[in-house]
């Protein structure tokens, strides 16, 4: 955000303020109001925290061969997969 925009971006809440301040609100309308700015702003933070979005797969789902066989194969003859998760968790704990 340049200079110029982040001038304009203050001078019009400078002046949304002021209209804000000249309206005759209750208590429970300024806290409508504040409650609604701040919901709007968790919402855009709660949208920049979600970067990953997985899929939703059915419990019946059943790949095809040409799929299982490009993501899982065949283990290998005597692969111990405990062996190699332990051994992963302490690559990833180092």
């Amino acid at each position: 955000m340049g200079k110029t925009s982040t001038y304009q971006a203050s001078a019009a809440m400078s002046n949304l303020w002021n209209y804000l301040r000249g309206l005759s609100l209750s208590s429970e309308d300024r806290h409508w109001l504040a409650d609604k700015l701040v919901e709007n702003t968790e919402k855009k933070e709660s949208k920049k925290a979600k970067d990953l979005v997985f899929p939703k797969i059915g419990a019946d789902f059943k790949p095809s061969p040409e799929i299982l066989a490009m993501s899982c194969g065949p283990l290998p003859e005597g692969f111990d997969i405990e062996k190699e998760l332990d051994i992963m968790w302490e690559e990833w704990a180092k």
